[in-house]
């Protein structure tokens, strides 16, 4: 039996992130905020203006000095001359004196002289010239100060940061029409196996359906690539070597990945240039992995099984991806273990979990079973790492999960 070559998880990381360094995957390129999401900043978003850039009213009412209202009372309320009402959107005309009120609503410009907003419900209108307060206010009370969201210079998101939702909205109110971004890279995924059957067909003994084409798929956008073409193989060495010949960024192949008679990957993947980068990592699930170059594009060869795929995805694939482009989102929740997790075979182990909460504290429940099971992916909420020196964790035992939902 031909055994593999392996290396360690930190190793494989560090060799793809290498890899990415060779092919320059970093191609900066300007698109509309509107059509931003998905892509990877490559540059800080920062705030060319303090924001706001005036004293803002927090709701309807008054804008006075906050002097005129001391003592104020229903019984004995303090009378002010209204001098102006100020639309949203308009300048105040008028500099407020002492004695003096501008109407205001909520969102509006406070007045030079002005200090603090008295709520509508707190006044009552004398005349057309006159209004009664009846409660007094702090000093900017009601009131967003120049640059209380942010000051000029300062850095809302850093290069690197995942486009969102929340990102456009900040980008929008700083005034950005267009973003900075790196290129989303484009990826073709390639299904292989002769008992694979697609997702429309009946099952049938000694067959499965695409699982992976669709996981793939799914976790390559979640990291904002493109996926330029998805099709699923049989083990036809020809085709295969076919496929893995187009030119795009990166390719990624779940299947062919061991040393049986139909595992075709690695054997072609040697035959490019400059070649196969590593073919197997210490851990599991997942061992038989394979990363390569062939020209300009990044092949990584995954397992078969599903839950194998899924977990070199996330663990190597995904941490190495966020590591080259400077992606700062790991999310760690502390939970203690509910049972034993043995780890035997001298290699990192990847445990999914899930998550539940009890009174303060989370609890950790791992989840078992073959690396072809998908259905291990019902419950999982994250999963935790074992090195390979841990001969395992007991029950009760506080661990980081990362999460994964």
């Amino acid at each position: 039996m031909e055994l593999l070559d392996v290396v360690k998880i930190e190793e494989a990381i560090d060799l793809e992130v290498k890899a990415m360094e060779k092919l320059a995957f970093k191609r900066k390129i300007e698109i509309d905020t509107t059509e931003a999401r998905g892509y990877i900043l490559s540059s800080d978003l920062i705030s060319n203006d303090d924001l706001p850039n005036f004293r803002k009213a927090t709701m309807d009412g008054y804008a006075i000095n906050y002097k005129d209202s001391r003592g104020a009372s229903d019984t004995i309320p303090s009378i002010l001359s209204l001098v102006e009402e100020i639309e949203i959107g308009h300048s105040p005309k008028k500099v407020l004196q002492r004695g003096e009120a501008s109407k205001i609503y909520t969102g509006g410009m406070l007045p030079q002289g002005a200090d603090s907003v008295i709520p509508i419900e707190y006044t009552e209108t004398i005349n057309e010239k006159l209004i009664g307060i009846m409660k007094p206010v702090f000093y900017m009370e009601n009131v967003i100060e120049i640059g209380d969201d942010s000051k000029k210079g300062d850095i809302y998101e850093k290069r690197g940061r995942v486009i969102e939702a929340e990102t456009m909205a900040m980008a929008a109110s700083l005034g950005y029409d267009k973003l900075k971004v790196y290129d989303k890279l484009r990826c073709k995924i390639l299904s292989t196996g002769d008992e694979i059957i697609p997702v429309t067909e009946k099952l049938i003994p000694a067959k499965a359906r695409d699982v992976n084409s669709y996981m793939l798929k799914g976790l390559v956008e979640e990291l904002g690539m493109t996926v330029s073409k998805v099709s699923q193989l049989k083990d036809d060495r020809d085709l295969i070597k076919e496929e893995l010949s187009e030119d795009v960024d990166l390719i990624i192949v779940s299947g062919s990945s061991s040393k049986g008679n139909k595992d075709f990957v690695p054997d072609i993947i040697r035959e490019f240039d400059p070649g196969l980068i590593y073919h197997g990592i210490s851990i599991k699930p997942g061992k038989p992995t394979s990363l390569s170059i062939n020209n300009k594009t990044m092949i990584l060869g995954l397992p078969g099984n599903p839950i194998s795929a899924y977990v070199i995805f996330r663990t190597v694939f995904a941490e190495g991806f966020k590591r080259y482009f400077g992606i700062e989102d790991k999310i760690y929740i502390r939970a203690s273990l509910s049972k034993n997790i043995s780890n035997g075979g001298a290699k990192t182990k990847v445990c999914l979990v899930d998550l539940n909460r009890i009174n303060e504290d989370y609890v950790a429940d791992p989840i078992f079973g073959f690396s072809n099971n998908i259905s291990l992916l019902k419950r999982a909420k994250g999963y935790i790492i074992l090195d390979e020196y841990d001969e395992g964790l007991r029950e009760g035992e506080i661990v980081e999960v990362r999460l994964i939902r």
